[in-house]
């Protein structure tokens, strides 16, 4: 085949090919006094595949000891069910999960505090 022709066919498959890699996001913010639950949106790849979590509680002064809960569950309670996954992360420390992609079809991920103060969180999602 002529080196042309070569390159042709390796850049169509290039474009029909779908591709699995998703890049990796980060979601933060301020969980402000007054409002206990906030719903993330998270970016799910086209295919199936493991995803992995970093969960965030930075150090500050609250005033309190706090808490974040970081909650999979259903839109209307993520964090209210016994099926629902609670991470808890405590002020200043990070906790690591991976859960499939599939998870986020029918959930969502929230953060919740317990403290009326405002309390940032973070987390980092990456393929």
């Amino acid at each position: 085949m002529r080196l042309g022709t070569r390159l042709f066919f390796a850049a169509l498959c290039a474009c029909i090919l779908p591709t699995t890699g998703m890049a990796s996001q980060t979601l933060s913010g301020v969980l402000p006094s007054g409002r206990q639950l906030k719903i993330l949106a998270v970016r799910r790849p086209a295919l199936p595949q493991p995803m992995h979590f970093r969960f965030t509680a930075p150090p500050v002064n609250a005033g309190v000891n706090y808490a974040l809960d970081f909650c999979i569950g259903p839109r209307a309670n993520p964090c209210g069910l016994p099926s629902d996954i609670v991470i808890n992360v405590p002020k200043g420390q990070t906790r690591l999960a991976t859960y499939s992609s599939t998870l986020f079809a029918t959930r969502v991920l929230g953060v919740a505090k317990g403290t009326r103060a405002l309390v940032p969180y973070s987390v980092t999602i990456t393929p």
